[in-house]
């Protein structure tokens, strides 16, 4: 999951805008909704798939959709996540989740044909999240420590 966000945040994904490039005869299209150009921001941002699964993710990790672009919202996250600890974390674990979800939802149109619905894939996360957090050891952190 961290590899994905790392090329996502580096807009390195092959989305169908940067394939183009190499392939004019390649579609450019959202494969989600079949509607806009992909790119990394329409991806994971503005189109209505990811914009729902956004929503609902976000208020779940205790960030609010503000409606911001992806690269808006990297800048932000960068400038505002910073540090170790477990709330911010967390936050970051949630974003690396999320993207690696739509990502793969994104791939499996693609590769296998299948399409889940929006609340299975935020389902999928909200799952995700829960079994990472569940397996890290957060007793000995300073602001966990209750002495």
């Amino acid at each position: 999951m961290s590899f994905i966000l790392w090329m996502a945040v580096r807009g390195r994904l092959s989305t169908r805008d940067r394939i183009h490039k190499y392939d004019p005869r390649d579609v450019t299209t959202c494969v989600l909704y079949n509607y806009h150009l992909e790119s990394h921001s329409h991806l994971f941002f503005e189109c209505s798939f990811s914009r729902a699964i956004w929503t609902q993710h976000l208020n779940y990790c205790g960030s609010p959709w503000n409606g911001l672009c992806w690269n808006a919202f990297i800048a932000w996250a960068s400038s505002h996540w910073r540090g170790d600890n477990p709330i911010i974390f967390t936050k970051k674990l949630c974003l690396g989740v999320a993207v690696y979800h739509i990502w793969r939802e994104r791939n499996c149109h693609i590769f296998k044909g299948t399409k889940k619905t929006i609340s299975v894939v935020a389902r999928s996360i909200i799952d995700t999240i829960r079994y990472q957090l569940s397996s890290i050891n957060l007793k000995d952190h300073p602001l966990i420590a209750l002495n």
